[in-house]
């Protein structure tokens, strides 16, 4: 067991649990996050069922409950759902064919481009980096078939896309569109989407998001295109006059008119139709609805498709998942836990404080800067104060009123596009959050240099106010010193106190943060793991934060009365034990920031003096790494 702890602390501290840890046929994974999501998942489901069943148990006092569980009725109505079949679509879907050339397709209204996907233009609005008291329109790449570009690089890309197709051809015909046309549009769509491809950013492209503010002016945005003229299709698309966009994937548009030519519009044509087809097969009959999960279980080796239940709570919480976590919040979120939470975020924004004070490789002007962005950060904990308004104008249609789960959904979606094109050049209140209360996970902002920490994380294994605070701070104190961290990690270091991209480091002291930076790459790239190596380039982000983290939440831990190294060592391994289907796995450590659970687990200790000398970690044990090749930024 020494010899366990000295070469995997991970695999010491787990070593039970990996065991006896299954992961259910419906999921791709089990680990803390998902252990506390399948809890959360019960108890939400048995609120959402009792009120079903019991109109007199409903929260009259919440009335987006209220229609939340009018759309979870339309959803677990099977029977319905069976009679009705492909009907709720079919004049929606067959809009398209009466498309025939990118003429035609960039001619249509503003509806047509607020309820369709896979367009040529997609439009998001997020805040402008240099001024974000604005929203900007940033444009966006379509949608491929594979989820990234490094997956049409991996060996089972083509055992993948068969999947595929034969799902696509079942849907197909049972849409009524026969077995040869079908072959010959799935063909198409293939063929545009290999084209398509070679396009589309990278990970690593994408995980260096600062890179990615491109803004253009509206004159230049008239540049890109001969056949259709983008600014004034911005126009349309927004409902007001757009005078900028930034274009993260700058070369596309480029070739704009290369890729969405002539010779290309067929093919594209039956992407267009399959992309929007699949789309819309949650939202209708069971048998549809299973049909089309098999492509995304097949690239997650999922075994089982959800049960009806379960994609009711599912269906219904991607909607209403704001109104029910604001209940759960009310209900279940204890004041004495939140007030716990904000103690251990000002003790570790002191901290953090203190060791920029402290810092060596720093300028007395960067130091300066440096606290007063941390000193301006903004700490959210357990739910928001606001709520966007959309969720109050959510009013479910029955099938008795002549409605459906899709009619339904198509008016929910154009309530949150109009909104959100509704910030044009405006701020949106501070006070929102981009997580529901019940979201197992927490987030930096950049842009508004907040730190926010759903109810729902703040649970076991995470955090438990009858554990150690040793134990709680190796948790959840990691977690959130990790999103402290992420304020100067190699992206989040380049806004200001105020969330602007705003350089306010001094020359030098940039250079050896990209030093730093360079080492925490080297410290990562290459970790060997079962389904290849990890990407310190990819990962810098997250494994910066993980670093600092970890290092600030030690510190806050120390200086407890009752401080117990183990203790917090063991919290730490144990909070980022997991399992993933093999398919899921090659996925992530292909195109996600994160590194694998047991490298983050690992590579973090081994780089902890305190933990070496704690264990008597030597050289030649797997968890030793010499002190002269050790990380420290934060």
């Amino acid at each position: 067991m020494d010899k366990l702890l000295k070469n995997d602390f991970y695999e010491y501290v787990n070593a039970e649990w990996l065991k006896t840890a299954k992961i259910p046929e419906d999921r791709a994974s089990i680990g803390s996050f998902v252990e506390l999501d399948i809890n959360l998942e019960k108890l939400l489901k048995s609120l959402i069922k009792k009120w079903v069943d019991k109109e007199k148990e409903q929260p009259k006092d919440y009335p987006m409950v209220l229609e939340l569980i009018k759309f979870y009725q339309l959803v677990i109505n099977e029977k319905q759902r069976a009679m009705l079949e492909w009907q709720p679509v079919k004049e929606f879907l067959s809009k398209l064919n009466q498309i025939n050339s990118f003429d035609d397709l960039f001619k249509q209204d503003r509806d047509f481009w607020l309820e369709y996907t896979a367009l040529p233009i997609q439009i998001q609005l997020w805040e402008d980096f240099v001024d974000n008291e604005k929203r900007i329109v940033w444009l966006d790449s379509l949608p491929t078939i594979l989820p990234a570009k490094e997956t049409y690089n991996q060996a089972d890309k083509n055992k993948l896309l068969n999947v595929w197709r034969n799902m696509v051809l079942d849907l197909l015909v049972s849409f009524g569109i026969q077995a040869d046309m079908a072959n010959k549009m799935i063909q198409n769509a293939i063929d545009f989407d290999n084209y398509f491809k070679d396009h589309i950013l990278s990970a690593v492209e994408q995980a260096d998001y600062v890179s990615l503010y491109k803004l253009k002016q509206r004159d230049e945005l008239k540049t890109y295109s001969k056949q259709v003229n983008l600014a004034n299709l911005l126009d349309l698309i927004v409902g007001q006059k757009v005078t900028e966009a930034s274009i993260p994937n700058l070369k596309l548009f480029e070739e704009f008119d290369e890729i969405f030519c002539t010779e290309n519009f067929n093919k594209y044509k039956d992407f267009l139709f399959i992309k929007n087809l699949l789309a819309t097969t949650g939202y209708l009959s069971e048998e549809i609805r299973i049909k089309a999960t098999e492509f995304k279980n097949a690239l997650n080796a999922v075994e089982k498709v959800r049960n009806l239940e379960d994609y009711a709570y599912d269906l219904t919480t991607k909607f209403f998942g704001m109104p029910l976590g604001m209940y759960y919040a009310d209900k279940y979120f204890g004041s004495k836990a939140k007030k716990d939470v904000e103690n251990m975020i000002a003790s570790m924004i002191q901290i953090y404080k203190e060791s920029l004070l402290a810092n060596t490789w720093l300028s007395k002007e960067t130091i300066k800067k440096a606290i007063i962005k941390l000193e301006a950060f903004e700490p959210m904990v357990g739910y928001p104060e606001e709520i966007r308004p959309y969720y109050a104008k959510f009013k479910v249609k029955s099938y008795q009123d002549g409605s459906n789960i899709f009619a339904n959904v198509k008016k929910f979606v154009k309530l949150i596009t109009e909104y959100n094109f509704s910030l044009y050049h405006k701020a949106e209140s501070r006070k929102m959050w981009s997580m529901t209360p019940v979201t197992i996970n927490a987030y930096y902002t950049p842009i508004h240099n907040q730190i926010v920490f759903p109810a729902a994380i703040l649970a076991a294994p995470f955090y438990d106010i009858n554990q150690s605070k040793s134990a709680n701070y190796g948790g959840i104190g990691a977690v959130i010193a990790h999103e402290i961290s992420h304020g100067f990690d190699n992206n989040g270091s380049q806004f200001d106190e105020k969330g602007r991209l705003n350089n306010w480091w001094t020359e030098h002291d940039l250079h050896e943060f990209k030093k730093r930076t360079q080492a925490a790459i080297a410290l990562y790239d290459q970790t060997p793991t079962p389904f290849g190596k990890v990407n310190g380039k990819l990962t810098v982000s997250e494994n910066i934060a993980d670093l600092g983290g970890f290092a600030c939440a030690l510190e806050a831990a120390k200086r407890e009365a009752d401080f117990n190294a183990k203790e917090f060592f063991i919290s730490w391994a144990r909070i980022w034990r997991s399992i993933y289907k093999d398919g899921l796995a090659k996925r992530l450590l292909e195109s996600d920031v994160h590194s694998p659970t047991k490298v983050r687990a690992n590579k973090v200790l081994s780089n902890c003096d305190l933990f070496i000398e704690t264990f008597n970690i030597k050289k030649g044990d797997q968890m030793f790494i010499d002190k002269s090749k050790r990380v420290k930024i934060w």
